[in-house]
């Protein structure tokens, strides 16, 4: 598997295609004119040799070499640090970088028998014959084609490794672009070389020869835009898959072929493909439907059920402990210690059992409840039921730290008996703290808002940390802490009926922190 392209590997490529773009035409051009026998070695020396020939492309090609990769900066940066640079940015810069390398390029070829000819006046044996400066140009002409066409598709390629980095969202350059730069500049290399040879040959160029050259360079132009309209109809059904605005919400039906060739049967493929999902997909809705009828119906069976059974079981509970009590208060002088035990156990167990019973129909409420969302003052409220549940437990030195100012948009109710639990929880598994410290307050995590309650109580094993919030399940014995392990259960069905998330923090016997946010 090929290793991702870095910053620096891509910006010295970079440099290295551009670096060869400006000294492979000299070298090219010059070679040529002597084998057309327009200038000979001597003179070609002479030009090189002098002063104006030598700074033009030292000049140019400094400025290249420094000018465009600098542009590119950006991308070599984003490579090494995609999250710290933005990537618009780079899409925008890779979009842009062939027309600036184009114009400089095409500067640099076009202008170069300019200097060519004020060297080889000045500085060589050279005569000049104004034909000549056309000879240059088709030598321009054909430098620039040979030279510049496969560099830049190599700088594409190059391009096309930055990719895999990239939400592409448009083309950069379409196949189109790419097949008419072939279809029209290849025939057009062509002629000029031809004509080129025939001049170096003959001596002459009369008119009709450039009537044909010219005819011929339009005809290839006109040749390469049918097929590029062959390309774009091969293409166009494709389109559909990337156009964002097409609003379709059957792509299948609207992806036919258009034409005969590889994209024809990869339209066709697509087709098939999109036509066999799009009846999965609705296979699924189909099941997804059922399946969801199926689970309402069976929730409110057990809704109906939870609610029967409750209830049914309240009366004989409420006799157990009634008739226990009557025991208790009327009978138990004639009890031993241990008979009075035995009814005492059976009263706590049947006071237990009506918690449990109404902590599961409070539970199980959660799931009918409609949210009626609206701004709560935290601060206040968590105030309001420290008071209540700190005047039960006056015996006890609790200090609270609230942060004041913390509001939330949630259920009123619901987040009501959600910190409840929470601060009940907190007082609980302080209890043998004789210096009971909780804490409310905000912090940032992540780059979020988390909501905290922390105490320095029991806490506990944080590799027990994923039963916290199941019910029924205890981290610590009965005996040590009371409660029915209902209270947590409650408190993340609120939390995730408001679409939030709550996790916790603690270590044994320095207390634990949970963290919230709806």
């Amino acid at each position: 598997m090929e290793q991702p392209l870095t910053g620096k590997q891509f910006y010295n490529r970079l440099r290295y295609l551009i670096l060869t773009s400006w000294v492979v035409p000299p070298v090219f051009g010059f070679s040529s004119l002597v084998y057309i026998n327009m200038f000979t070695s001597r003179e070609v020396v002479d030009i090189l040799s002098s002063p104006i020939e030598l700074l033009y492309i030292v000049i140019w090609i400094a400025l290249a070499v420094w000018y465009l990769p600098y542009r590119l900066k950006p991308v070599s940066l984003f490579l090494d640090m995609p999250a710290r640079h933005d990537e618009n940015r780079v899409q925008d810069l890779l979009r842009s970088f062939p027309v600036y390398f184009w114009a400089a390029f095409l500067f640099y070829v076009l202008l170069a028998p300019a200097s060519v000819i004020l060297s080889a006046m000045g500085y060589s044996d050279y005569v000049f014959n104004p034909v000549d400066w056309l000879r240059l140009h088709l030598m321009a002409l054909i430098v620039s084609i040979i030279v510049g066409l496969p560099l830049f598709f190599l700088i594409l390629n190059l391009f096309g490794k930055v990719a895999p980095r990239l939400q592409l969202k448009k083309p950069h350059i379409r196949l189109k672009s790419k097949v008419f730069l072939i279809g029209a500049l290849m025939p057009l290399l062509i002629d000029t070389m031809l004509v080129q040879y025939y001049w170096s040959r003959t001596g002459y160029f009369t008119r009709e020869t450039f009537f044909v050259w010219l005819t011929l360079e339009i005809l290839a132009i006109c040749g390469s835009l049918i097929f590029v309209r062959s390309i774009g109809q091969s293409l166009s059904p494709l389109q559909t898959l990337i156009d964002k605005d097409s609003g379709m919400s059957h792509l299948g039906a609207a992806l036919i072929p258009k034409s005969t060739d590889e994209l024809g049967v990869i339209t066709y493929d697509y087709h098939q493909m999109l036509e066999e999902l799009d009846t999965h997909r609705h296979e699924l809705e189909v099941q997804v439907d059922k399946r969801t009828q199926e689970l309402t119906t069976i929730n409110m069976e057990l809704e109906s059920f939870a609610y029967s059974v409750s209830h049914d079981l309240r009366a004989p509970l409420r006799s157990i402990n009634g008739f226990a009590h009557i025991l208790f208060e009327n009978y138990a002088r004639e009890l031993d210690e241990e008979g009075r035990d035995y009814l005492q156990r059976i009263m706590d167990s049947s006071a237990r059992m009506s918690q449990i019973i109404d902590g599961l129909l409070n539970l199980s409420r959660m799931t009918r409840t409609s949210l009626k969302l609206e701004k709560v003052d935290l601060s206040a409220m968590v105030a309001e039921i420290l008071k209540t549940q700190k005047a039960n437990k006056s015996e006890r030195l609790i200090e609270t730290r609230v942060l004041p100012g913390l509001t939330i948009t949630a259920d009123k109710n619901l987040i009501h008996i959600m910190l409840e639990n929470l601060l009940s929880n907190a007082l609980k598994f302080t209890a043998y703290k004789k210096h009971t410290i909780i804490e409310v307050g905000m912090t940032e995590k992540e780059g979020e808002p988390w909501f905290y309650i922390s105490d320095n109580g029991a806490g506990f094993e944080m590799r027990f940390a994923d039963k916290l919030f199941q019910a029924f399940q205890r981290l610590h014995p009965q005996y040590e802490f009371e409660g029915i392990g209902i209270g947590l259960a409650t408190v993340k069905r609120i939390v995730n009926l408001h679409g939030g998330k709550i996790w916790a923090e603690a270590k044994p016997d320095e207390g634990a922190t949970f963290y919230f946010r709806l």
